[in-house]
């Protein structure tokens, strides 16, 4: 897999969730807006979703080398099966993070 084809397909998938969570947002217009952002690690691309500077939480995570999408269990560290990948139409994830199995 190609650094090009993850990093397009990454920014396309967060395009996708990040308006799963805008939708969710709509039905709470006076909370804060919250936002999706990426850290990179060295195997998986933590997704950050933060409505301050002050108030950050594990989304998910992102298997760079295969594009699954895994369910965060801490802020450290993902689930273990995967819930989606960055490559096909199944985000995943909703409005909240990862999905349940």
């Amino acid at each position: 897999m190609e650094t090009k084809d993850v990093t397009t397909a990454l920014a396309t998938w967060l395009e996708k969730a990040q308006a799963l969570v805008d939708k969710g947002h709509e039905r709470f217009p006076n909370n804060p807006r919250r936002v999706l952002t990426l850290e990179p690690g060295r195997r998986y691309v933590k997704v950050v979703c933060s409505d301050g500077p002050s108030s950050r939480s594990a989304y998910c995570f992102v298997d760079v080398t295969t594009g699954d999408v895994l369910k965060a269990a801490s802020w450290k560290a993902p689930a273990k099966h995967p819930r989606g990948n960055i490559f096909t139409d199944a985000l995943g994830v909703s409005e909240y993070g990862g999905l349940y199995l």
